[in-house]
């Protein structure tokens, strides 16, 4: 998928509206949720709450670290919701797996749109890895191994973060990328019912798509996506994995078999899937 859409207006949204196509999309985001608050309050576990990158009320990182002193490899998390929904407090869905196995987890807030725009919050977000790699003593983090994953928007967010689309000092902190169900060409996104409050412009469809873009760094980059999604999610994917292994030998696909956009979510967290040993093989 590159370019316009050929789809109508009503099919394109359908096809770009998960929440219609997934089995259970609320009942995955509130068990994420809870989960999150149930490891944000474990004895188990050290926590840092609120951690501010910026001034803006949503940038703030909750950062999560097992027992001991580190330094901790860590997976920095990007929420989804087509930069315009969800938060932070969903985003440990995977944190007491990772503790488990000596991780660290960051989980990274920011502004939504229509109060940021597109180009505001990829800075947002490369602000963010800045900030938890300078900060990365006094957390226990190693800052040499830090992981970034994104979801769905937050897919986009970390790719482009890795591309050197918010600064390339946060590109050089990456040590490897996970990329969740993710949009990368946005010129259907910004065609359909997205951006109505996203607001991208004709300038960030062009300079934000990342088809053509490709990591500053060469690191492992895992692109994944769910068997159930719909069409356009899966051709996004494949689109992107096609795009970059072309030029970065580190770049691998994982497409989910009977995982839907939401609860593809749920491999991060169980320590015997592919996605989870291809985490743990990315940093020694």
């Amino acid at each position: 998928m590159t370019g316009p859409s050929p789809l109508s207006r009503a099919e394109l949204d359908f096809q770009l509206s998960p929440s219609l196509s997934a089995r259970d999309a609320a009942g995955v985001l509130a068990r994420h949720v809870a989960e999150t608050a149930a490891i944000l309050a474990a004895p188990s576990v050290r926590v840092t709450r609120d951690l501010a990158y910026g001034a803006a009320p949503a940038q703030r990182i909750d950062v999560i670290c097992p027992p001991g002193a580190g330094p901790f490899p860590c997976l920095a998390v990007l929420h989804g919701g087509f930069w315009q929904e969800g938060s932070k407090a969903g985003s440990g869905f995977a944190a007491r797996a990772l503790a488990a196995q000596g991780w660290a987890s960051a989980l990274i807030g920011y502004t939504l749109a229509p109060e940021a725009t597109l180009g505001g919050i990829v800075a947002e977000a490369s602000a963010a890895v800045e900030h938890l790699a300078a900060r990365s003593g006094d957390l226990g983090l190693d800052p040499r191994r830090i992981v970034l994953a994104g979801h769905s928007a937050g897919a986009h967010l970390a790719a482009a973060t890795l591309c050197g689309r918010g600064s390339r000092p946060a590109a050089a902190t990456i040590a490897g990328a996970v990329l969740v169900s993710g949009v990368y060409d946005l010129a259907p996104v910004a065609a359909s019912y997205v951006n109505d409050l996203a607001r991208i412009t004709p300038e960030e469809v062009r300079d934000l798509s990342l088809l053509a873009a490709l990591p500053l760094h060469d690191v492992p980059v895992l692109v994944m996506v769910g068997s159930a999604e719909t069409d356009a999610f899966v051709q996004q994917s494949l689109a992107l994995a096609a795009a970059w292994g072309q030029r970065a030998a580190a770049t691998d696909l994982l497409l989910v078999p009977g995982r839907d956009h939401f609860d593809i979510l749920d491999t991060l967290a169980d320590s015997a899937a592919p996605a989870f040993r291809a985490i743990m093989a990315m940093v020694p």
